[in-house]
């Protein structure tokens, strides 16, 4: 066969592998179209679909009334003896029938609870006969998430920019005071504390990530908690023999719980460091363990600055300090407690605090109390 007579069979059989590749994608678009007729179709014929499609879902007539709705859509207040009683849902029926098309907004709802607001997706068909089909999503969650990511990777930069600009400040001083000793020294030592509070900072970044990505439950063992007091104390021992510091710890030893032990480690370990930093010198922190049937208490105590009732509530923030001041003095990085936070609730657990200004802090993690047996472990 010649070289022509090859190139042709090649065009020949790309072309028709192009065209059947069409006429495939739009039989499947056409085919799209009619399921998603049939399924507005089977939605008027029963409530059971609108169920499990949507977080609430209701049909409504040509006049406005509701011939088919979820058990959400009444527990959300948007229904009420056949008739959307949401000022809100109603004027958007009537925007999707003016406009003869569907519409999908975003729309605040009323919420029970602590919550005043929950932020839906709100989603408006077309059916049959003027008929209106709307389906609502909660969004709540996945955008507080989005906020939580944009907001830590906006903290990320900024507390990043702070002990690099530094570095580079001090290395450039350090370039100028070659003929200074004295100022090499303390250029030198200023050098060291700032790249070793950007270590520190890296470092709780990482765990951070870690613990908020891993399931770990999915590989729990079990942890002693005599051990983990134990451990998390020896890790602080060298900072507390610094501010003379004394250690009192109370925990029986036949207690444990199911985990991660280097993450419950370090749960443990920044909040006996964070009782150390804000404590003066010459006092004492407390580590008591208590447990019942269910849970196991791990409370860190100091007698330090204490916390204002303001801020309790937000310590647990990533990046937050009550005292910004005092914590570039300390070198604290602002991601010790959320990281505990986030350990804690990892482990199926909380973790609380109560102060008082002056008096001192009590840091409590809770955890659901685990037998080895419940392993089929022998100790």
């Amino acid at each position: 066969m010649a070289w022509s007579e090859v190139l042709i069979t090649v065009i020949v059989t790309v072309l028709a592998t192009a065209f059947a590749v069409g006429y495939i994608g739009w039989r499947y678009t056409r085919r799209s179209a009619e399921t998603a007729v049939s399924n507005i179709n089977a939605l008027e014929a029963g409530s059971a679909l609108i169920d499990v499609i949507a977080t609430a879902g209701v049909i409504v007539d040509y006049s406005d009334t509701v011939v088919r709705s979820s058990a959400s859509s009444t527990a959300l207040g948007i229904v009420r003896k056949n008739a959307i009683v949401n000022r809100d849902v109603r004027r958007i029926v009537e925007e999707t029938r003016k406009q003869g098309r569907s519409l999908n907004v975003e729309l605040e709802l009323p919420a029970t609870g602590r919550k005043r607001y929950r932020l839906f997706s709100l989603k408006t068909v077309i059916a049959s006969n003027r008929n209106v089909v709307i389906l609502l999503d909660d969004m709540t969650e996945s955008r507080r998430i989005e906020n939580e990511r944009r907001d830590f990777l906006a903290n990320i930069s900024h507390e990043l920019k702070t002990p690099i600009g530094a570095i580079g400040l001090l290395a450039e001083a350090l370039m100028d005071a070659t003929d200074d000793p004295a100022l090499i020294k303390k250029f030198s030592a200023s050098l060291r504390t700032e790249s070793q509070r950007l270590g520190q900072l890296v470092q709780g970044i990482i765990q951070l990530s870690r613990v908020q990505t891993v399931d770990v439950l999915a590989e729990a063992i079990p942890v002693r908690v005599s051990d983990l007091v134990a451990e998390a104390l020896d890790r602080c021992s060298v900072l507390a023999n610094s501010k003379n510091i004394e250690f009192i710890p109370r925990c029986p030893d036949a207690i444990w719980v199911g985990g991660d032990v280097e993450l419950l480690t370090v749960a443990l370990k920044n909040l006996i460091d964070n009782a150390i930093h804000y404590s003066d010198k010459g006092t004492s922190v407390n580590v008591d363990v208590s447990a019942t049937k269910s849970m196991v208490r791990v409370s860190v105590k100091d007698r330090g600055v204490g916390i204002p009732a303001e801020d309790l509530e937000r310590v647990f923030e990533r990046f937050y300090r009550v005292d910004p001041s005092r914590s570039r003095v300390t070198g604290g990085t602002g991601l010790g407690l959320s990281i505990v936070k986030h350990i804690a609730r990892g482990h199926g657990g909380q973790v609380d605090v109560e102060s008082v200004v002056g008096s001192g802090s009590t840091f409590t993690i809770a955890l659901p109390r685990f037998e080895p047996q419940q392993l089929g472990v022998s100790l």
